[in-house]
């Protein structure tokens, strides 16, 4: 499905605002998706690999999402260029958070803060398709945001286990991936 977001497209068929954002929630979902159920794995056992290798997941799929991003933003138009630099916003974001959790646990000596990133991470999709919405996006996006917001208490709920990790990867295929695919295919209304 990411090959899919990255077709180039002529400026005559530039893609509409939705199609430009649902390609980068696909790239979001497929990616940190993926990320998530690679710490899921090593956290678990379910993958027999030191834990030392957890510390590449996020800087690798960080710059894949960011590298994608930046080639979409050159394939579609004023359309692609406007979805991209909300989720460079985005992203920055979330790396504004994450540092910030390591700023605290360095502080308290207390490193299982971090674990509240996967929680933060829905939160912050809740909070992007509430804006959507808002702002006139498609109203069932407003479904989208509520099940954001609830999958991220959830995730809270498991804070400190492996599950945490694959029920946030479920999260990002339910409210990133689906719903990316749903606006990049024009069946958003």
């Amino acid at each position: 499905m990411t090959a899919t977001t990255l077709e180039p497209v002529s400026n005559a068929a530039a893609p509409t605002l939705a199609v430009a954002a649902g390609r980068n929630l696909i790239a979001a979902g497929a990616i940190f998706g993926a990320a998530n159920l690679f710490q899921w794995s090593v956290l678990s056992g379910a993958a027999h690999l030191h834990p030392a290798l957890l510390s590449l997941s996020w800087p690798v799929a960080v710059t894949l999402f960011i590298v994608i991003v930046r080639r979409l933003r050159g394939l579609g138009g004023d359309h692609a260029i406007r979805a991209a630099s909300w989720s460079r916003f985005s992203i920055l974001a979330q790396i504004v958070a994450a540092l910030s959790l390591a700023g605290a646990s360095a502080l308290t000596q207390n490193w299982e803060l971090m674990r509240w990133m996967s929680p933060i991470g829905l939160g912050f999709y809740g909070l992007a398709f509430s804006i959507a919405v808002v702002r006139g996006g498609p109203k069932w996006l407003g479904g989208v945001a509520l099940g954001s917001f609830v999958a991220a208490a959830g995730v809270a709920q498991l804070i400190g286990t492996p599950e945490q990790y694959l029920a946030y990867a479920a999260g990002l295929i339910a409210f990133a991936l689906i719903p990316g695919a749903v606006l990049a295919f024009g069946r958003a209304r």
